[in-house]
């Protein structure tokens, strides 16, 4: 597959995580918020700011009216940033033990984390460690909010992702894809497919085994395929990706190909493409398990998806199938389809 193909799925990669970033921003806005559809201006913001630096009295609405007051206007992050003393307060909540204010809290700087790098490099260094620190929270929104924090954050830059993986942050969400929580570990997902992004090749040989160790115990869907995808550009990835993954990411393949000949929407931001291009890029000693699960579940959905009118998912296909026959041209898969 020639470079152009691959910086065309990471561009889509790279749009789609632009877009992620924003959504958690108004999710934690829109749907988990306690105020209603209002306006809030300036002087609501201010009036907040000014009781978190003074260390008066706050409350969960005073919380939440900051935490939509920075998602109605840009601007607001910019007040908050540049008022000194009101991200010390800010962590006063979300460190304390009222766990309303500490998820309103959290969301505040979920949504701070839309900013800048200089921004998020702000909000990294005065908050990272108790966000992270947060993750083991049983509240589940509480983890949850942290979590997406902690991905925003990451999505601004590799030198905000070096301060917070200084913090502890990838062993932390590595963890949570462990816990029996579906809502978490999709949240955890979100933060590390922004970590492997922004990281690239700095990400090190024992990050990526953990990442994909942890990968290999939940349930493959869009967003842990396109984490797989990303890391599987590392060139570390190999010696890393573990077999119990490789045969979850055929298990997503087979059901993958199947709802893409059903319905082709010509979208190349869909779970297939991340999975052929994972698999394609794995070690060869994995290609006979790979052609041994082809024929045992006579995978000839492939040769109809090369049918469709898809060229980037077609090219990826005709690349992970060239990179099998190369290695084990004398399989029986191929005998049968060079007939």
């Amino acid at each position: 597959m020639n470079e152009d193909s691959v910086q065309n799925v990471r561009e889509t990669t790279r749009e789609l995580l632009k877009l992620n970033r924003r959504f958690y921003r108004n999710e934690m806005s829109d749907v988990q918020r306690s105020i209603q559809n209002i306006s809030i201006s300036p002087n609501n913001v201010l009036e907040v700011v000014q009781k978190l630096k003074s260390k008066c009295h706050i409350s969960v609405s005073d919380l939440n009216t900051l935490k939509n007051g920075l998602m109605q206007d840009q601007k607001n992050i910019e007040v908050v940033l540049g008022s000194h003393g009101t991200m010390r307060g800010l962590v006063r909540e979300l460190s304390g033990h009222d766990v309303k204010k500490q998820c309103a809290s959290a969301g505040c700087c979920c949504n701070l984390a839309l900013g800048d790098s200089r921004a998020c490099n702000v909000v990294a260094k005065t908050a990272g460690p108790y966000l992270i620190a947060a993750l083991d929270n049983l509240t589940t929104e509480l983890a949850m909010t942290c979590a997406w924090a902690l991905g925003n954050l990451a999505g601004s830059g590799p030198k905000v992702c070096d301060v917070l993986v200084a913090q502890g942050a990838l062993t932390k969400l590595c963890d949570l894809l462990f816990m029996n929580n579906e809502d978490i570990q999709d949240a955890a997902v979100y933060a590390l497919l922004h970590f492997a992004f922004q990281m690239e090749d700095d990400f090190r040989s024992e990050q990526i085994n953990k990442v994909l160790s942890a990968l290999s115990k939940i349930e493959p869907n869009l967003p842990s395929c396109q984490l797989s995808f990303v890391l599987s550009c590392h060139a570390d990835f190999k010696d890393n990706m573990p077999e119990e993954l490789v045969h979850k990411m055929l298990a997503a393949l087979d059901t993958a190909a199947r709802n893409h000949l059903k319905k082709c929407d010509h979208n190349n931001n869909c779970e297939l493409l991340y999975v052929i291009r994972t698999l394609a890029n794995v070690d060869e000693q994995f290609y006979q398990d790979i052609l041994i699960f082809f024929v045992q579940n006579n995978m000839s959905s492939l040769w109809e998806i090369l049918k469709t009118d898809n060229g980037l998912i077609n090219e990826s296909l005709l690349w992970l199938l060239g990179n099998l026959y190369k290695s084990c041209s004398d399989n029986i898969f191929f005998c049968e389809f060079l007939k």
